[in-house]
């Protein structure tokens, strides 16, 4: 089971990260290049070129499925099955992808 802990206030409490269900976050453009896309938040109506990310395939997958109805175990689930990898790799993966969008302002819980 993945953890994280979550701040509120002065409280900390710890979170089951697969069963939280995320959101993007303001407006984000996703441009496909080939195998991989671009990922460009946009600010002030202008394409933040200084927070490019590039996406492969499994982190567009990731994206893609965190609509705000969808708990990350759901979208580990879909990895598992897409990509034919075992259910710890796809969580390892998945959990890293989500903290890295959460740090850049890029996801955030959908409760």
């Amino acid at each position: 089971m993945i953890q994280a802990q979550q701040l509120y206030g002065h409280n900390v409490r710890t979170v089951d990260f697969a069963m939280t269900v995320y959101r993007h976050a303001g407006e984000v453009v996703l441009r496909r290049v080939g195998k991989e896309a671009l990922l460009v938040p946009v600010r002030n109506k202008v394409g933040d070129l200084d927070s490019i990310f590039t996406l492969n395939e499994t982190a567009i997958a990731v994206w893609e499925s965190l609509d705000g109805r969808a708990s990350l175990d759901h979208v580990i689930d879909r990895l598992c099955r897409d990509y034919d990898v075992n259910r710890e790799r796809a969580a390892e993966d998945a959990g890293e992808i989500v903290r890295t969008l959460l740090e850049a302002h890029l996801l955030e819980a959908a409760d």
